[in-house]
């Protein structure tokens, strides 16, 4: 899978100063829509693979931007793979104070005033030799003692502080369990943790959804 994500060529643009303009362009533009290819997937340690679509349908479900006005991202250490010329790596963390309250898909949470960072964690894009990108991973924790989120990073961790406790991790059954019995029986309109197989690009072929357990082991 992540061979295909090589397209066996060079790219023919600055993948570095492209991923930082992406990067710089998030929470300051409405639409980032032309930044992705159809076949566009997202995953993180416990959700995806995500399309596009349900991505965004997720973030505002989740009502996070009104409930952490002052959220801050801080981004460093852009570096592109050495085995991959098309895929950059970058660091994440974030700082935010719990002042709105928080309706996360029909459940309320008052603001609490709490101050929150979370712990560094590596995000990383993958673009086409058309400058689009094809697959985003996310949250990756670098350092979990790190912060007050107890070791959740980027959303989990704005959730994690509103007071949603979610005991979320890897390879979690229990986590997982939940997941796909959301999954199954959920509404359309409570949020997804990936999305439907129909809807998941074929280049993806990895089977693990959310927190399964990483399908080599």
């Amino acid at each position: 899978m992540f061979e295909y994500l090589k397209f066996d060529s060079n790219p023919t643009f600055d993948v570095l100063a492209s991923t930082k303009e992406y990067v710089a362009s998030q929470g300051k533009v409405d639409n980032l829509d032309g930044w992705y290819a159809p076949d566009y997937v997202l995953r993180g340690p416990v959700i995806g693979p995500m399309t596009r679509q349900d991505l965004d349908g997720n973030r505002d479900g989740l009502g996070i931007l009104e409930a952490f006005p002052d959220l801050e991202v801080e981004n460093f250490g852009f570096t592109i793979d050495p085995e991959n010329p098309y895929r950059c790596f970058y660091f994440q963390r974030w700082r935010a104070t719990h002042t709105g309250d928080m309706d996360s898909f029909g459940q309320h949470y008052p603001a609490t005033g709490k101050e929150m960072e979370t712990p560094v964690s590596v995000f990383s894009v993958v673009f086409n030799p058309e400058g689009k990108i094809v697959y985003e991973q996310v949250g990756a924790v670098v350092d979990r003692h790190e912060g007050n989120t107890q070791g959740k990073a980027a959303v989990f961790g704005l959730l994690h502080t509103a007071g949603m406790k979610l005991s979320a991790s890897p390879g979690d059954a229990v986590f997982s369990l939940i997941q796909r019995i959301g999954h199954m029986f959920g509404s359309e309109n409570a949020g997804r943790s990936w999305s439907k197989e129909e809807d998941i690009p074929s280049w993806w072929q990895s089977p693990s959804r959310g927190a399964d357990d990483t399908e080599q082991w």
